[in-house]
């Protein structure tokens, strides 16, 4: 099992930073490997959402699980090639009157297959993680200057 913690801090309300992070809609920015998002139904709780990747010159249609938990935590449960991934994102108060984005993942191969792509792949999908992460934070700091003016 491998993880990874990347940390955010933003000038805006929580719920500001929330909504922008767990929006289903599609609209505006959406990923740099995410292609489109697309809400699907429910499983009890969680909500299915039908996601379209382009990653390793390879197109890659899932069914990923989001819990809306609180206003300050939300959890992703995508499942790629074998391997389960749980992307948990928290928010928090801290000094300066900042809001710290955290976002834990955790990735597990599942059995064989699960094992030899994790192999295959090496670090390359925590870097590809990293760069989402990255990207998603750069485009909500633009649309929130935006929306701020």
């Amino acid at each position: 099992m491998r993880k990874l913690e990347l940390h955010y801090d933003y000038e805006l309300p929580m719920k500001v930073i929330h909504d922008w992070w767990t929006d289903l809609s599609g609209v505006g920015y959406v990923g740099v490997n995410l292609k489109s998002l697309q809400p699907m139904g429910k499983e009890g709780e969680k909500t299915l959402v039908e996601t379209k990747w382009k990653m390793m010159g390879m197109s890659m249609t899932l069914i990923e699980k989001l819990s809306l938990i609180s206003e300050d935590h939300w959890v992703w449960e995508p499942k790629m090639m074998g391997i389960e991934i749980v992307d948990d994102f928290r928010l928090r108060e801290v000094e300066g009157g900042k809001v710290r984005l955290t976002i834990e993942s955790t990735m597990n191969p599942v059995g064989m297959k699960g094992r030899v792509i994790a192999l295959m792949l090496g670090g390359n999908l925590e870097k590809m993680m990293i760069n989402e992460w990255n990207s998603a934070d750069k485009a909500f700091r633009e649309e929130g200057k935006l929306a701020m003016h």
